[in-house]
């Protein structure tokens, strides 16, 4: 059953999902910043207002898109720099500058990704910075794996509330649609917080509907 497939691909790929990213960028911006996953992994505990949570979520949305456009953009210019390589004839000057193309793609990204980190700090307090400092420090692989763990426990229990409804002849169809569409992109994008938000309507909707 596809709905079936889906619910299990959750908890399979939970632990991947979720995995934080305990390093920042190396050498002399080391630990100046902080990494997406772990801001919005521990937004309860750093007292995220709304407002910042909101701000946080659309800078990594945005970030996200236009990585994506630079990525595209990234493989297109590799592969013509490959395509001129093989050339028989080696044009040294059309291969200068179409690794310049190739370099200007990864400035590109790099400048994406600082712009992303130094976004997200400027969100944060001051004391905000402090905590999170000690999260990162002491506690963040056990962070991740708390919520690793209360994700699972809730897809675990939307597959049980499925299968009620199932058993009473109903369509879940829509529980499926919801994880799918919903779900796993936040999941994908490091949001476990807002998919979290989503996990518990769902288990409201199906404990309420089969009682």
């Amino acid at each position: 059953m596809k709905l079936a497939a889906i619910l299990l691909f959750f908890v399979s790929a939970l632990p991947i999902a979720l995995l934080l990213a305990d390093d920042g960028p190396p050498g002399p911006l080391a630990g100046a910043f902080f990494p997406p996953e772990l801001v919005s992994l521990a937004a309860d505990q750093l007292g995220l207002s709304a407002q910042q949570r909101e701000a946080l979520h659309a800078q990594i949305d945005n970030a996200q898109t236009a990585m994506q456009q630079i990525q595209r953009r990234l493989e297109h210019e590799t592969a013509t720099l490959a395509s001129l390589a093989r050339e028989v004839h080696a044009d040294q000057a059309a291969l200068s500058a179409q690794l310049d193309k190739v370099l200007d793609a990864e400035r590109d990204a790099k400048h994406l990704q600082l712009g992303l980190l130094a976004g997200i700090k400027n969100l944060l307090t001051p004391e905000q910075q402090t905590n999170l400092r000690e999260i990162a420090k002491s506690g963040s692989a056990k962070l991740g794996e708390e919520i690793r763990q209360r994700i699972t426990a809730k897809v675990e229990g939307v597959q049980a509330g499925v299968r009620k409804w199932l058993d009473a002849g109903r369509d879940p169809s829509a529980i499926g649609q919801t994880m799918e569409q919903r779900v796993k992109p936040l999941l994908d994008a490091g949001n476990p917080a807002d998919a979290e938000v989503i996990l518990d309507d769902l288990l409201k909707q199906l404990n309420q509907d089969t009682q």
